[in-house]
Formats: C-alpha cells, sequence, structure tokens
C-alpha cells in the first residue's frame, strides 16, 4: 500500500505513522486503537518507547502466538530506537506476524531514515502527519472533524473558526468538538447544519479581544478600532508576545500578495484570504511595508523584556503602523 490519510487508515499488520503534527499522529493512532478493539475484544495493547524496548523485547512480544492472540504492538519515537533494534524491526517489516498490528510512530525526525524507507517499500500503509500550515489545509482538516461525526457545515463557518482559533491545531480541534456538543439536536431530530451564526455564538466576548481582530484592524489603518481591542486584549489577558506574532503573520500575508505576480496559489492562500490581504496591500508602498516590519521588530523586542510597559509598546506599534498606512512612508 501507499500514503493513507489519518482518517482513512485500518489495522494491518505494519503501519507507519510519520510526521510532526502531533495531533494528526493522535488521531491516526486512536483509528487503529478503536477499530482493532471492535474487531477485538480480547486484544492485547503493548506501548514503548523505542528507547525503552530492546531487540528482545520486540521478538517476544511480536513472536507467533500459539492461541492467535491478537495484539497490538506500539513503538513510539521509533527512529530514536538502538541500532539492534532498528535492524531487528529492518527484517521483521519483511515478514510481518499477522496476528499482531505493529505501529512504528516517527515524529518527523530523519534518524533511521533506512528503517522508514524500509517500511514504504514493504507496502505497509503509512499516515503523513506532516504539519499543517496553510489556510487551505487548515480549513480542510476543520471540515475533516465535522465530516468524521457526520455533521454539516457551512463553509464560511469553517472559515470563522479557521480565522479565530487556526494558530494552534488542537485548540482548533476541541473548538470544532465544542461547537459540534452546542449544536446537538435533541434527541431524535435531526442535527441541521453549523452556520456563522453558531460560531459566532461560541466566539462571543472572545473574537474580539483576539490577536487576530486587532491584527485585522491594524493593518487596515482603524487605529482606534484597534487601540480598543487591545485595551480588551488586556484585560481577558492576552499574551502581548501572542498579538504581536499575530501581527507579524498578518503583516507577511500582506507582503507576500504585494509581491509582483503572486497569486494566491504561488503564496498558498485560499482565494478569499488573498483577495483580503491584497486590498491591504494596495495602501502600502514598498517603504511603507519596511517601516511597519521595522515598528515590529521594535514591538517585538519591547515585550520580551527591552520594555517594562509591553502594552505601551503595543499601543506605539499601532500608531506606527497606521502613520506608515496614512502616509505610505
Amino acid at each position: 500500500m501507499a500514503e493513507v490519510q489519518w482518517h482513512s487508515i485500518e489495522p494491518a499488520p505494519v503501519v507507519l505513522i510519520a510526521g510532526k503534527e502531533a495531533l494528526l499522529a493522535q488521531r491516526a493512532l486512536e483509528r487503529i486503537v478503536d477499530l482493532s478493539r471492535e474487531r477485538h475484544a480480547d486484544l492485547e495493547v503493548h506501548r514503548f518507547i523505542s528507547t525503552e524496548i530492546t531487540k528482545s523485547d520486540l521478538l517476544q512480544y511480536t513472536a507467533p502466538s500459539l492461541f492467535g492472540e491478537p495484539r497490538l504492538v506500539i513503538i513510539d519515537e521509533v527512529t530514536r530506537g538502538a541500532e539492534p533494534l532498528i535492524n531487528a524491526l529492518m527484517e521483521y517489516v519483511k515478514n510481518p506476524e499477522q496476528d499482531v498490528t505493529l505501529v512504528l510512530i516517527n515524529r518527523g525526525d530523519q534518524r533511521a531514515k533506512k528503517l522508514l524507507d524500509a517500511v514504504k517499500k514493504s507496502g505497509a500503509p503509512w499516515v503523513n502527519a506532516a504539519e499543517i500550515k496553510t489556510p487551505k489545509a487548515k480549513m480542510t482538516f476543520a471540515m475533516s472533524e465535522f465530516s468524521r461525526a457526520r455533521r454539516r457545515v457551512n463553509s464560511d463557518a469553517v472559515k470563522a473558526l479557521v480565522d479565530a482559533f487556526g494558530t494552534d491545531l488542537m485548540e482548533l480541534a476541541a473548538v470544532s468538538t465544542q461547537l459540534m456538543r452546542d449544536t446537538e439536536p435533541e434527541s431524535g431530530q435531526p442535527a441541521g447544519p453549523i452556520t456563522l451564526r453558531h460560531v459566532e455564538a461560541l466566539t462571543a466576548g472572545r473574537a474580539e479581544t483576539t490577536g487576530f481582530a486587532i491584527a485585522d484592524a491594524c493593518l487596515a489603518g482603524k487605529e482606534r478600532e484597534a487601540l480598543v481591542l487591545l485595551r480588551q486584549a488586556e484585560l481577558s489577558g492576552l499574551s502581548p508576545v501572542a498579538i504581536v506574532a499575530t501581527v507579524v503573520r498578518k503583516a507577511r500575508q500582506v507582503a507576500q500578495v504585494a509581491i509582483p505576480g503572486a497569486t494566491a496559489k504561488s503564496v498558498g492562500m485560499q482565494d478569499w484570504m488573498f483577495r483580503n490581504n491584497a486590498q491591504l496591500a494596495r495602501h502600502y508602498s514598498d517603504r511603507a511595508l519596511a517601516s511597519v516590519f521595522e515598528s515590529l521588530a521594535k514591538a517585538d523586542a519591547a515585550v520580551k523584556g527591552n520594555d517594562r510597559d509591553p502594552m505601551w509598546a503595543l499601543q506605539r506599534l499601532i500608531v506606527e503602523i497606521s502613520r506608515a498606512r496614512r502616509g505610505r512612508a
């Protein structure tokens, strides 16, 4: 077999989960465990870190069983194992035991790459748990959360979720779950689609005080609005470091779309996001953008300890960005 999506992976004699996105790896492993237990009520589950298991242990837990008892053996951080274990695994994947499901988890490092290559070459299914970075991929992930739970959701609702919670995949998944719980119908009633109104109700009082809203207002030149949002963020305990990081991310998006010939595809943005950032970019010359990033660098240093009053540094940042936008430097 070849690469399999995390939400489609099935138990097999050998399964590889490889990538830095911990949540995707967790979801893939949970699916394998759940399906294995559904099929075998008497399933034995053994989980190890590769640095804590020896070649002898591997042979013991994957040896043929006299009565064919089903077993699930999980080896995490597999490429960190000792050389004898790596070599034993390379031999094992060539002819695995059929009553055992051996799950090998690689967290993205390239140690013992020969083992990863051997697993893939053997035809065993593997899950690519690479980091999810682009807005498009995050929206796809969010959609899959609802699809997995057999819930319908409108695209504008997913967009709003990603806008508000897309910096942390764990949080995005948790909020999606909470949204489904909050919109569960009464017993016996069909579930309607989750809409933008549902998302707005869930995030009321929070979305307005996040770095996303501050960044949007700031880059749009809405100085007064951005300062009000900043005050709300301060009262809610939002970290100044997180606010600066979000404004930096927004400024980078604006700079990306300002590149001559840039397209949504070339910069890895959704069409709607590209259009929104392109509208902002029209108000900034190259010198103005350079001024924005200079102000961001000063603010970043200030909130990380170079200034006694981080919130004052953020107020100054908002004023300077608004000034750069109005004057186009």
